[in-house]
């Protein structure tokens, strides 16, 4: 069983054993529960020693930074008996309750260690929801500064009545300056749903509102809020009006920024949260020890406070601007396998292992990546878009191997006869136009941001140059007359992707190897020798042949005898021949030593006889009857006449 726990907020937890049976509670609620056995009773040494929030590898020893817990723990108590459900709701609602009868943090002696500290709290205090927010000391107009609130995972905020606006207005006032005007800070609230009926950013609900004297005053016009400098109170205005300020961002950890670039081996080591001020520029705080901070005008740093080093910096283009979204950051100690001084990209972001970052700092599904439409607003999600990532060492002059070591790979063919340009059985030849479709799995390569159509998929004529494909050559060619028209190459998806990875700063879709087909389509059109027998002319019926031949040996390579297909696109009822069958066959042809897989497509036509006839036999027929005709009539008896 596993179960996420809240980023700065409590989380009770009651394991139960009782005869046998094992009951887990979450927040006071049954969680899980099983049977469970040991082989013999565990005794519980009373002088024992118990170490909460360090996971040790010796006998109270062996302890590792690394694996310490990080943060608060509260009224940890052992019993010797077990609660009922009803006790840990109690205790789970915070409200007082008996403490541990064998031990209670709240009555034993606790030696603090590795910077450890007490502080005594009431009981109420572990179910309390206080609302926090950060104020950007920059001043923006209204939807610029909703962005940058939604851009850390957070909403403009709301004052929740007259004493936590008070709060807000004396804080703000530190960063009056900044905020350039006595309208200095935009309110989380609009009435666009409902005249003069405030909703919350937040969460929709209807805010308790502070205005000004004579407010609000805009009508339909004005349905955004300021807060007045020099007391406080609220101000309604036009949503779009160009008047910057400075905007408080309400704390929201239900998405945390996640760092991507590096090769942290845990997902929480990538989390983030915008924390208090540092240099009155808000801060980003990571849940593994990294402070992400201004340190000049122009420049961040990023900062390993475990080690106390930092790690690298960032040059941004103006003093308002914020590590969000992706940006090339310079290495000041190694990391990974980057060497310091490396320049490496880096991103800032909410967006889920199943979205894309743009540039910005904004999310678009993944499957929006490289869709030839710019969805992200600043048209980053079409760069950089490649279908192919070659292993090192990879070959283009070498085919790839079986999964079965010894074995050819096995090509599926489908070709397709277009038309018979000509049929001459004078020169012996035949002229055809066809297209060969060829499939084969190459599993060396990693795929990325694949569509489910082979169209979408088709790949440029550089990534093509970079892969292994067929080269064909044609046996029967007559007199080299072969013609490549055009050449294409897809990937046809056939499996999902690759389980994403937290640490990628691409965010691309990865495809295995294996996940895809390569389709390669070629486009000829050629002359080929035939042997024409003519002895029972015009009866006769004449076999030729398109032979295709593979480049690479057979013991690498060979067409698949059970995927080889013929398709004949044309009407069988040509000029001279009508095509009565077509057939595909593999074969082999070579040397002794060398022996290469072959495709051959056979045509059988016959000829139109009936057509010969009529058009030669007969005509010819009739002449020589009206020849044969004129020895026995008398020419200057028949009545003739002769038009000129």
């Amino acid at each position: 069983m596993t179960n996420d726990i809240g980023l700065h907020e409590w989380s009770h937890y009651c394991h139960n054993f009782h005869h046998g049976e094992y009951r887990a509670y979450i927040h006071g609620e049954l969680a899980a529960s099983g049977p469970f056995s040991v082989p013999h009773k565990v005794p519980l040494p009373v002088k024992g020693i118990i170490t909460i929030g360090q996971e040790q590898d010796l006998l109270a020893g062996g302890y590792d930074t690394d694996q310490s817990f990080r943060g608060h723990i509260a009224q940890v108590n052992i019993w010797s008996r077990s609660l009922t459900p009803e006790e840990v709701r109690v205790q789970a609602g915070c409200a007082k309750s008996p403490i541990g009868n064998i031990f209670s943090t709240d009555r034993e002696a606790v030696e603090l260690l590795g910077g450890a500290t007490v502080e005594l709290v009431d009981h109420s205090y572990f179910c309390r929801k206080d609302v926090e927010y950060v104020i950007f000391p920059e001043a923006r107009y209204m939807a610029e500064s909703r962005l940058t609130c939604n851009r850390i995972g957070y909403e403009v905020y709301t004052p929740l009545n007259r004493a936590d606006n008070i709060v807000l207005h004396q804080e703000s006032l530190r960063f009056a300056e900044n905020c350039l005007s006595n309208y200095h800070l935009w309110i989380g609230v609009t009435d666009q749903e409902e005249e003069d009926v405030w909703r919350k950013f937040t969460d929709n609900s209807i805010a308790e509102t502070q205005f000004e004297l004579n407010e609000p005053n805009g009508g339909t016009g004005e349905n955004c809020m300021l807060m007045f400098l020099p007391n406080g109170l609220w101000v309604d205005t036009s949503c779009v009006i160009k008047w910057p300020a400075c905007v408080p961002c309400e704390v929201d950890r239900t998405s945390p920024l996640r760092l991507r670039g590096f090769c942290f081996s845990n997902e929480a080591e990538t989390f983030y949260e915008v924390l208090g001020y540092r240099g009155e520029k808000p801060y980003l705080h990571g849940y593994y020890g990294f402070m992400v901070y201004r340190s000049s005008n122009y420049t961040w740093e990023m900062f390993d406070t475990t080690v106390g080093e930092v790690v690298g910096i960032l040059d941004v283009p103006s003093k308002d601007s914020y590590p969000i979204g992706r940006h090339t950051w310079t290495l000041r100690r190694s990391m990974c396998n980057y060497l310091i001084g490396s320049r490496i990209p880096l991103s800032f972001s909410i967006c889920d292992n199943d979205e894309f970052t743009c540039a910005n700092g904004d999310c678009i599904p993944k499957e929006r990546r490289c869709n030839a439409k710019d969805d992200c607003s600043d048209l980053s999600d079409e760069e950089d878009c490649q279908f192919i990532v070659l292993p090192k060492g990879y070959r283009s002059e070498r085919p790839p191997d079986n999964e079965t070591e010894g074995l050819a790979i096995n090509l599926a063919s489908v070709v397709r006869v277009l038309r018979f340009m000509e049929i001459s059985d004078i020169r012996r030849v035949i002229n055809v136009e066809f297209t060969v479709e060829i499939t084969w799995n190459e599993p060396r390569p990693k795929y990325y941001n694949l569509g489910d159509t082979l169209e979408w998929n088709k790949l440029s004529e550089t990534d093509r140059g970079k892969l292994w494909t067929v080269k064909l050559q044609f046996p029967n060619v007559y007199d080299g007359n072969i013609k490549l028209l055009s050449e294409e190459l897809y990937l046809n998806k056939i499996a999902g992707p690759m389980p994403p990875d937290y640490n990628n700063v691409r965010m691309d879709t990865v495809y295995h190897g294996k996940s895809a087909m390569m389709v390669q389509r070629l486009h000829y059109s050629g002359i080929f020798a035939c042997t024409f027998d003519v002895f029972y002319y015009p009866f006769d019926s004449q076999h030729c042949f398109l032979q295709l031949q593979l480049s690479v040996r057979r013991e690498l390579v060979k067409f698949s005898e059970e995927k080889a297909q013929v398709e004949y696109l044309e009407d069988p009822k040509l000029p001279a021949y009508i095509l009565k069958g077509i057939f595909i066959t593999v074969l082999e042809s070579g040397s002794n030593e060398t022996r290469y897989s072959m495709l051959n497509v056979e045509f059988v036509l016959a000829r139109r006889w009936k057509m010969i006839v009529l058009t030669v036999y007969l005509p010819t027929a009739m002449l020589q009857l009206v020849g044969y005709t004129t020895l026995f009539v008398n020419v200057a008896l028949m009545d003739v006449s002769v038009l000129t």
